[in-house]
Parts: C-alpha cells; sequence; structure tokens
C-alpha cells in the first residue's frame, strides 16, 4: 500500500527501522497534505555603509561618506538658492534636487522626473509603510525597532536592500551589493534623507 507520509520522509515511531525514519528535516509532502519542513536562514546579505555625517547643523547640511572614507556625496540646504536642497556627487555635479514648496517636489537625474516626495514615497492608509518605486520596480520601506528597512514589494518573499538607523549627530545608511548593481544607491540616499530630515513630505 502506498504510504505518503513514508514517501515523504516523515519519522514512524512504531517502526523507526521504516522508509523515513531517518533524523533529517522531512522532504516536502509530494500530495500536498502534509506541513513543509521548516526553513533554514540564509546567508545574510552582504551590507555596504554609508554615513550621513558632518551634519551643519543637521542632515539638512551634511556629507555622506561610504566605504573607505570616500565622500560620495555633499548636501546643500539654502545654498545658493534659498528653499532648495541639492546632492552634489564627488564631481561636484547635482544629482538630486529637492524643492521645499508647500507640497515638496523631487528630481533624481536620470533616474526620476520631478515629482511630489509624497507621491514618490507614499505613505500606506495605516501608515505602517511607505512604497517608493525605482528602476521598474516597487519597494517598501518599513521601520522595526531601531531601523527603517527597505524591502521589495509583491509577491514571494521579500528581500532586504536597505537599512537605515540614527545616532546623535549622524545616520547610518546600509544597503546590499544587489541594491549597488541596480543603481540604486542615489535613490536609497535621497530616501534616507527625506525620511531623516525631519520636514513635513506629504
Amino acid at each position: 500500500m502506498f504510504n505518503p507520509y513514508a514517501q515523504g520522509g516523515w519519522r514512524n515511531p512504531a517502526n523507526p527501522n521504516a522508509l523515513g525514519s531517518s533524523g533529517n528535516f522531512p522532504q516536502p509532502s509530494i500530495v500536498g497534505a502534509l506541513p513543509f519542513p521548516p526553513r533554514l536562514p540564509g546567508p545574510a546579505p552582504t551590507l555596504l555603509s554609508f554615513s550621513f555625517a558632518s551634519f551643519n547643523p543637521s542632515i539638512l547640511n551634511c556629507t555622506v561618506t561610504g566605504p573607505q572614507s570616500r565622500v560620495y556625496f555633499r548636501i546643500v540646504t539654502d545654498s545658493p538658492t534659498v528653499g532648495f536642497t541639492v546632492f552634489l556627487n564627488a564631481a561636484n555635479q547635482p544629482v538630486v534636487i529637492i524643492e521645499w514648496l508647500e507640497n515638496p517636489v523631487l528630481e533624481i537625474r536620470g533616474l526620476l522626473s520631478k515629482r511630489p516626495t509624497s507621491e514618490w514615497l507614499s505613505l500606506s492608509r495605516n501608515r505602517s509603510h511607505r512604497k517608493m518605486e525605482a528602476r521598474g520596480k516597487v519597494f517598501v520601506w518599513v521601520p522595526g525597532g531601531d531601523h527603517i528597512f527597505l524591502y521589495s514589494a509583491g509577491l514571494g518573499e521579500p528581500q532586504l536592500y536597505a537599512q537605515v538607523s540614527r545616532g546623535e549627530n549622524s545616520v547610518t545608511m546600509q544597503v546590499t551589493a544587489e541594491a549597488i548593481q541596480l543603481g540604486l544607491l542615489e535613490v536609497c540616499v535621497a530616501a534616507t534623507f527625506l525620511l531623516q530630515s525631519g520636514r513635513n513630505i506629504d
């Protein structure tokens, strides 16, 4: 007689020598009625750290340094033009521009056309997370403990792309190597800045 329990590798205490009585994790049921084995945690993703520091006097004017203490961006607010924040890259070229209107507007050169920050980082109805679109993909920023996490959105298991934490005079953003490969560095820096700016972005 066909025994799906034995075929699935499930232990038979009445007959320890029977097929499937090993101490290994059981295999998924071939008939779909039995539980799947517990999922073992995979390796943690490699995270690259970027620090928003040298606040002058806040994150609205600071530098963003990355691996090997290299300066990736300088963030300048109200200079030379009042009402604007500009992110300058290592070549001193503007890559992110935020206009602080009643409804702030953001532009990321070559990535994101000018649009309201409330639209780009839209707050969910229950205020539990913010949705963000970039590079043709949808992501969510979700607070948890002392961090804000960036995950992929949609079907399947969420994938971590970044996490943000705040110290007394600095903000640390850690991004995965995959996020860098996808070209999300400027996007993550801009979103981190907006989420930590202390200004209304809705």
